[in-house]
């Protein structure tokens, strides 16, 4: 083996040195020229405008005292840009939805113009009872037969409801009804007739939670005043090919959870089954498929 002398090893690291030191150095005329020109002002301006949306909250408006929705989860950044792709149907994973955005009334449609004139000039003697609302109100899938399908929906405590209101959702198959929303059935229809009677044996429905309890949304907003609902339904195996609709509507409330609930919330506890409207709460328009 051939030995490497000291002499040597002085060479190599002076050597090493000068490539070093030689990368760091430059010879004259090859430094890049300065533009006497400055950059168009625009890149500048467009810069700043950047900086301004990174650094920019999209705070609630002060239309309503702050206090109101001290209980929610801060009111997200970004929270007017996912309500738009909400309603615009480009986000549709509710169930990956963070609470920070579906908790804020804002969150359902109609706040600005309805609910913020009545919350902040509410009507004197008078008590809100009960009450409630949901949205989306209208789903619209396809399921093979022998599948399930999970959907997810928000139910809330109306405007000036003071009580804690139990509810109990059961499922329904109305002999007729239609897609309220911008939606619409694979064949471009929007409505559905069916035979109840017959239609409820081919569909098992599970809801959770259910039931469950709303609590008030007024004065305060309370952070279960508005709940996320997941609703699977279950295609039995021998279900014809068609266009059907699962609907969810408000049901008595079993017993032992209105004598617990009773004794929890006392006079301010009211049962949800009280509140009816013209259609079912939430509807599933789903179209049967043969299974592949």
């Amino acid at each position: 083996m051939k030995l490497i002398t000291k002499t040597t090893i002085a060479i190599i690291m002076i050597a090493s040195m000068l490539i070093i030191c030689g990368c760091g150095s430059s010879k004259p005329g090859t430094v890049a020229p300065i533009k006497e020109k400055s950059y168009d002002p625009a890149l500048e301006a467009r810069i700043a405008q950047a900086m301004a949306n990174d650094s920019t909250k999209s705070d609630r408006p002060d239309n309503l005292p702050p206090d109101m929705f001290k209980r929610l989860p801060e009111f997200p950044k970004d929270f007017y840009q996912i309500r738009t792709l909400v309603r615009t149907g480009r986000i549709t994973d509710f169930a990956n939805l963070e609470e920070r955005y579906w908790m804020q009334p804002e969150f359902f449609p109609n706040f600005e113009e309805i609910g913020v004139p009545l919350l902040s000039h509410p009507p004197e003697n008078r008590w809100g009872a009960y009450g409630i609302a949901v949205y989306p109100a209208d789903m619209v899938s396809t399921i093979e037969q022998g599948k399930s399908l999970d959907t997810y929906f928000f139910i809330k405590s109306n405007y000036l409801v003071e009580t804690y209101q139990g509810v109990n959702l059961i499922p329904i198959y109305p002999s007729h009804t239609a897609i309220q929303s911008g939606f619409e059935l694979p064949d471009g229809s929007k409505e559905v007739k069916q035979n109840s009677s017959i239609v409820k044996d081919y569909f098992d429905v599970k809801v959770e939670p259910n039931p469950f309890i709303l609590e008030p949304n007024f004065p305060i907003y309370n952070i279960n005043g508005t709940r996320k609902i997941k609703m699977t339904i279950t295609v039995k195996e021998n279900t014809p090919p068609g266009e059907y609709v699962v609907g969810l509507d408000t049901g008595t409330v079993p017993e032992s959870y209105e004598q617990q609930w009773l004794k929890a919330y006392l006079n301010l506890y009211t049962s949800g089954g009280m509140t009816k409207i013209e259609r079912p709460y939430y509807q599933a328009f789903v179209q049967v498929v043969e299974r592949q």
